[in-house]
């Protein structure tokens, strides 16, 4: 019986692995294959156009990525609010950790840098304004879900040790945002701060076990970030 059991679990390893690797891929390659399939007709498209075209794109891999985790989502959203002021408490609490050392390595960075702020969010600011309705969904309900999902609930389905998977979720999380904008050394810097809010969401589903507890906080993040900016911007 316990052979038979630990086949099962290995089984159940393996299987998690090989799902996460081609979760992983499709997150980084999705967007690219489907503008190379459409690069003729993306070509002369109009910037509303293309924004669409980037929100269907988003949304079939959210959908795809919702059917993957659909036991997981439908467990986690029933008892995720069962106990839902502890989740929240949790959540709360550890986000304002990794929030707290995000910004204080910021300040540091800025005033290394002076004044410079991280190509990855230069990105962002630049799409919010050309798109603030789309970057809204990318950022509050897309990044959040397909994030969460891949990075903690992904990650936790074969890292076991507890400091090993917080630190690999949190470190990949971060590195993502960050190796595919940098134009040099500096910009490892900002490794920090993404990290730390990373780490700070992988012990929250660690604590919680409740994919819903880092999917709310790392909305509620991005919300208020894409908020303040277009207030700040006057948009």
């Amino acid at each position: 019986m316990n052979k038979i059991i630990n086949t099962n679990l290995k089984t159940d390893k393996v299987s998690s692995i090989i799902r996460f690797i081609i979760l992983f891929f499709l997150f980084i390659y999705w967007d690219y294959a489907f503008a190379d399939i459409f690069k003729p007709f993306l070509s002369n498209a109009s910037l509303t156009a293309k924004v669409i075209f980037s929100f269907i794109v988003n949304l079939l891999f959210l959908l795809l990525m919702i059917i993957v985790y659909s036991k997981t989502l439908k467990k986690d959203f029933k008892s995720f609010f069962k106990d839902f002021f502890n989740n929240i408490e949790i959540s709360i609490k550890y986000w304002l950790i990794g929030f707290t050392i995000m910004i204080i390595s910021n300040l540091i960075i800025i005033v290394i840098t002076n004044g410079a702020i991280a190509s990855n969010e230069e990105q962002v600011r630049s799409l919010i304004d050309i798109s603030p309705l789309y970057m809204l969904f990318s950022v509050s309900i897309y990044a959040p879900l397909t994030e969460e999902l891949l990075f903690r609930k992904g990650f936790r389905d074969f890292i076991n040790n507890k400091w090993l998977y917080i630190i690999i979720s949190g470190c990949v999380f971060g590195g993502l945002h960050v190796i595919g904008s940098i134009t040099g050394p500096i910009d490892l810097l900002y490794l920090i701060p993404y990290c730390s809010l990373g780490i700070a969401f992988a012990y929250t589903y660690y604590k919680t076990n409740n994919i819903f507890s880092t999917i709310c906080m790392h909305s509620i993040h991005n919300t208020m970030a894409i908020i303040l900016y277009l207030i700040g911007s006057g948009l």
